[in-house]
């Protein structure tokens, strides 16, 4: 067995086609993305905040009662 089949054979199932690899993404891509995920996030504290409040209000009206 020669240097070359030893290396083709190792390859041979592991190598993606061309037009199979991953493409990495561009700066403006990583940048939208961080962005979505930082909107995300404060969306969810949001969302969070206004639930403690409604479960403070609810909690003082029955107190009240």
């Amino acid at each position: 067995m020669g240097l070359l089949d030893r290396f083709t054979r190792a390859r041979a199932g592991r190598g993606a086609a061309r037009g199979e690899r991953r493409r990495v993404p561009t700066f403006s891509e990583m940048r939208a993305r961080m962005r979505t995920e930082r909107a995300e996030a404060k969306l969810m504290e949001t969302e969070a905040r206004i639930h403690r409040e409604a479960a403070r209000i609810r909690h003082d009206v029955r107190a009240s009662r």
